[in-house]
């Protein structure tokens, strides 16, 4: 795993070039394009994922039923834990963390659907 800090909306400075898919407050994705691969930066650190490991990520965040946690008194209800095959963390996060990171992979995923969608559009033909 890769750990840098990075401010969301800084460009991160490597050797191969980033680009910002989605950035909020909580944090970015970024796509790099030469190992066809999306770094998730969330809560000061930056996780690098496959293509299907985001989107599994994505799918378990949304799953969560954030009102029924919200609603549930128990203290075992304040925190989830969320752990996908191919990411080598294990994200431990609060209501509001889940909140955000929801948005987060959401937003990261429409950018992503919405660039297929006019690539697709505006790419010719092959006859």
């Amino acid at each position: 795993m890769i750990a840098a800090i990075v401010k969301p909306g800084e460009k991160i400075a490597a050797t191969t070039e980033l680009v910002e898919i989605y950035a909020n407050e909580a944090g970015a994705v970024y796509q790099c394009d030469r190992k066809n691969r999306l770094m998730l930066f969330f809560n000061g650190t930056l996780n690098v994922l496959k293509v299907d490991t985001f989107l599994r990520l994505r799918k378990v965040v949304a799953s969560i039923d954030l009102q029924q946690m919200a609603a549930n008194p128990s203290r075992s209800s304040d925190y989830e834990i969320v752990s996908v095959c191919g990411c080598d963390r294990c994200f431990i996060l609060s209501l509001t963390e889940l909140h955000a990171l929801r948005d987060l992979l959401a937003g990261a995923k429409f950018t992503l659907e919405l660039n297929r969608l006019l690539h697709e559009c505006l790419t010719p033909l092959e006859t």
